[in-house]
């Protein structure tokens, strides 16, 4: 399989009127229910930079895009619409998926030419592929917290966390995490969903804690998995259906980049602003 295309925006270096014009009407009222002005500006550019994206992919400007909700609300393309608007998609609709932490967004899209389909729950009509981004966050969530958390992992995963040393658990267990949640919504589902549970999808992990590439559930799914730091202080990963034959256990290849804004359409970021100079004390 080629390289999965994986894509590491800022959304908040982005001017979101850049991309207001391009969202559905849909989109466009979410936007506004948002109570928080921070919260608003992110969901629209994240969402522009999707449609930015795939339109590229399409050949057919982010305004036309059709995006709609997937069962369990994951964003997917109208495989009729396309076909409507003479959009020719000969391996079916590209295979992508987002995720998010704070202001960061990581897009992930599968090379049309390798794409397979998966069936799940709430699968999408074509090829399938799942992401996940975490901020690593010690401060807001204790090890105590995340031992008690993979509590509800598979019992040889909790058992593999609680006999690690305290400076190497946090790393493992965000792999374990974003490997779980990238295989659950390749489903379709996500963490919470009517599919497969945290604890049924077993990140296959070497012994000093890496992952090996593979995961799996008892039932007899199975997945290719990948799992990296995209950023400092940030843990990933993306995974995608197991092939049968020599692939089924290779390590999935990934090629990551970071979009940035062009000079009209940048904002000051909130995350890479430096802080504001200390005021003068008062007399």
């Amino acid at each position: 399989m080629p390289p999965i295309s994986l894509h590491l925006a800022d959304c908040d270096a982005w001017l979101p009127a850049v991309f207001a014009a391009c969202l559905s009407a849909d989109e466009q009222a979410r936007a506004q229910r948002f109570r928080h002005a921070i919260d608003r500006d992110r969901f629209i550019v994240r969402r522009g930079l999707l449609r930015r994206l795939l339109g590229e992919r399409l050949g057919i400007e982010a305004a036309r895009v059709p995006l709609e909700p997937g069962p369990a609300g994951k964003p997917m393309l109208a495989a009729a619409e396309l076909r409507r608007a003479g959009v020719a998609t000969a391996n079916g609709p590209p295979g992508f998926n987002l995720a998010r932490s704070g202001g960061l967004a990581l897009y992930a899209f599968l090379p049309l030419a390798n794409a397979r389909a998966v069936t799940g729950p709430a699968a999408p009509d074509g090829p399938a592929i799942g992401v996940d981004l975490e901020r690593i966050d010690t401060a807001r969530r204790t090890l105590a917290d995340l031992r008690r958390i993979a509590d509800h992992f598979a019992p040889e995963e909790s058992r593999f966390l609680a006999g690690l040393p305290d400076d190497e658990a946090a790393a493992v267990f965000y792999r374990l995490w974003t490997g779980k949640e990238a295989c659950l919504k390749c489903l379709g589902t996500g963490i919470g969903g009517w599919g497969p549970t945290l604890a049924d999808v077993v990140i296959d992990l070497n012994p000093e804690g890496s992952v090996n590439g593979t995961a799996r559930t008892a039932s007899g799914r199975s997945w290719r998995v990948a799992c990296f730091m995209p950023c400092p202080g940030h843990s990933a990963a993306v995974a995608v259906p197991a092939e049968e034959g020599p692939e089924a256990n290779l390590p999935l290849d990934i090629d990551l980049m970071s979009i940035e804004p062009e000079a009209a359409e940048r904002a000051v970021s909130r995350v890479a602003a430096p802080p504001p100079e200390r005021a003068p004390e008062a007399p």
